[in-house]
């Protein structure tokens, strides 16, 4: 068993309130799990080079990014609606070097997420080749080789669902170009 499936196989029998979907979805019957993991509606084709500069969500405004090499790149941001700083969301992107690498990388930041709420996103308009949220105050989704996590970060909460479809869409774009 490679390391990714050990990562995969960990999540499964992880004490954290995990799997999103119910333990015979996705690890009993991993017909579920395996139904998107290593799949994207984007082919082979990866996004090389990401990078947050502010003008991404209209309305909002970057006030914080860092970006990182942990092994892969990891993009993390706050941005605020505006000036009020009741209202801000924390905004992580990571850049996977592949798509099974990815959904992995997704595998993985569930895991870390303790509700037992999370469920599978697959609405109409649900952004991504595989998204999981907790109502409409956290997403994380995967599009190709990238990996985005919006999440409230202010005392307000504030709807992720077109903030996430409104990055999905910009990953779309940079798909069509790279």
């Amino acid at each position: 068993m490679n390391s990714a499936s050990n990562r995969s196989a960990a999540v499964c029998t992880t004490a954290y309130p995990w799997p999103p979907m119910s333990t015979k979805d996705t690890c009993g019957d991993k017909s579920r799990l395996e139904s998107w993991r290593g799949r994207s509606d984007s082919g082979r084709r990866l996004v090389k080079e990401f990078h947050l500069a502010g003008s991404e969500i209209k309305g909002w405004k970057l006030l914080k990014v860092k970006e990182t090499e942990e092994g892969n790149k990891i993009i993390r941001s706050i941005w605020s609606r505006g000036g009020n700083t009741d209202e801000l969301l924390s905004i992580d992107v990571f850049v996977a070097s592949s798509i099974k690498g990815a959904h992995e990388t997704v595998l993985e930041a569930l895991g870390n997420m303790q509700s037992g709420a999370i469920t599978q996103k697959t609405e109409k308009n649900t952004p991504g080749d595989v998204a999981f949220g907790l109502a409409n105050t956290m997403i994380t989704f995967a599009r190709a080789n990238l990996v985005v996590v919006i999440r409230n970060a202010g005392a307000t909460l504030m709807p992720v669902g077109n903030i996430a479809r409104d990055v999905d869409l910009q990953i779309q774009r940079r798909l069509d170009v790279d």
